[in-house]
């Protein structure tokens, strides 16, 4: 538990509900006070009535252990202690979105936290009273068939223009998700839920096409990566991605179906960085300490129901994250989703794994060569992963350079122009050191 000095003001009280198999059990209550751009406060204490159900599970295992109800988790950064509530806020793409819906005011913690209506990542949801949400309200989402429009739509919100009329409402399911690029919450005609992802102006590649193609590279690695696929608008290609954090339960007779969340944890809520540790800190001590792939390894041990599998895909998907030079590989970047029945966890399928441009260095440490973007700094530091030979890390290596070697396979299937692989193939440093390690 953090001990985090108390601000005299208290803004806000919200009550904190988890989704249980479709059904909204009321797990704390949480105190927020942001009341202004340079500060922030929050506390959680668990309920005793969810204390004492049967069903109930720590809301993260590792800093929100399920205790009592008299125990309280304070904290002065969104990422710190608390950071498995705020998981199910939007991040910088969505709180773009409402500040375009207020004509650029400020949008305070509260307001983000109820403006997304349930819809955001995990199984987490806020209400201001204690009033158990109605768990068949079906929020109005745009379909498929609107990509279209809606990308004109998200381009206008890109560029602070709000729109009107019926548009507005489309704005609700546009500012749940993650990420900083634009993206929004779509349905199929079965009514699965599908994140959409958009093209940005200025764009000098179209990341959607790459990011399906180093998801189809994942795929054929042997890696855990959702169901996707591209379609096209006159302003390029959009990204579908179905959510892996939703399940629709059977319905019973004569009722509607139930769409149950999945509890999701990010890395960097397990993990719970120091708010003092910032960028300029990476190559610190303690940055290699908080921001590194062993410490997600660490993690893995500790929460997944099959570590030994889960810490051979984290291995990979460092590798990956190498060879196609995914260095914005942050810790929010990697996830967990809880076990049906179970308080265990396994890694979540594979997202966000855009080639960067700009970025010579990862986010997260390799190896012992900390950042460096390089197949050998991959190689020095694999015991941290379970592996006990460096055959077997070897292994895993030849593994992602075969299926990456064949990239530009990859990026033609994904409909990508000439001019484009060139410049996605110039971004590509660690071929450049060599397939294999000296």
């Amino acid at each position: 538990m953090a001990r985090a000095r108390k601000h005299k003001s208290v803004e806000s009280q919200l009550f904190v509900y988890v989704d249980i198999r479709g059904e909204a059990v009321l797990a704390g209550v949480l105190t927020l006070d942001d009341s202004d751009e340079n500060h922030f406060f929050a506390e959680f204490t668990y309920v005793q009535s969810y204390v004492s159900d049967p069903r109930a599970f720590a809301l993260d295992p590792l800093n929100l252990p399920l205790i009592d109800a008299r125990t309280t988790f304070r904290t002065e950064s969104r990422y710190e202690t608390l950071g498995a509530i705020f998981d199910a806020a939007p991040d910088a793409w969505g709180r773009n979105v409402m500040r375009v819906d207020k004509a650029g005011a400020r949008v305070t913690e509260d307001e983000v936290l109820l403006r997304g209506r349930g819809m955001g990542v995990g199984a987490l949801f806020f209400s201001a009273r204690q009033l158990t949400p109605n768990m068949r309200k079906t929020y109005r989402l745009p379909e498929i068939s609107q990509l279209e429009s809606l990308a004109d739509l998200l381009t206008d919100i890109d560029q602070g223009v709000k729109p009107k009329g019926v548009y507005r409402d489309i704005l609700g399911s546009s500012w749940d998700i993650g990420g900083a690029r634009p993206k929004t919450i779509v349905r199929d005609e079965q009514g699965e839920m599908w994140i959409a992802k958009f093209p940005r102006q200025g764009d000098s590649y179209d990341r959607q096409r790459v990011e399906f193609a180093n998801l189809e590279m994942a795929r054929a690695i042997g890696l855990t990566v959702p169901e996707i696929h591209l379609t096209e608008t006159h302003l390029g290609a959009v990204l579908l991605t179905r959510r892996f954090d939703r399940e629709r339960l059977p319905a019973e007779r004569g009722a509607e179906p139930v769409v149950a969340r999945r509890h999701f944890l990010s890395g960097a809520s397990l993990i719970s960085p120091s708010a003092q540790i910032g960028k300029r800190e990476l190559d610190s001590e303690r940055g290699k300490a908080t921001y590194s792939y062993a410490r997600l390894a660490d993690v893995v041990r500790r929460v997944s129901s099959n570590p030994v599998q889960d810490l051979k895909e984290l291995y990979a998907r460092m590798i990956l994250n190498v060879a196609v030079h995914n260095t914005d590989d942050h810790l929010k970047n990697v996830g967990f989703v809880k076990d049906e029945g179970a308080g265990t966890y396994r890694l979540s399928p594979l997202f966000d794994v855009v080639t960067q441009e700009g970025s010579a260095r990862h986010y997260l440490h390799i190896g012992a060569a900390g950042r460096d973007s390089t197949f050998q700094n991959c190689l020095t530091e694999y015991r941290r992963f379970g592996l006990r030979s460096e055959a077997a890390a070897q292994s895993i290596l030849d593994r992602v350079q075969d299926v990456v070697a064949e990239r530009a396979g990859f990026y033609a299937r994904a409909g990508m122009a000439r001019e484009e692989i060139a410049r996605v193939e110039a971004t590509l440093t660690a071929w450049r050191h060599g397939i294999f390690p000296v």
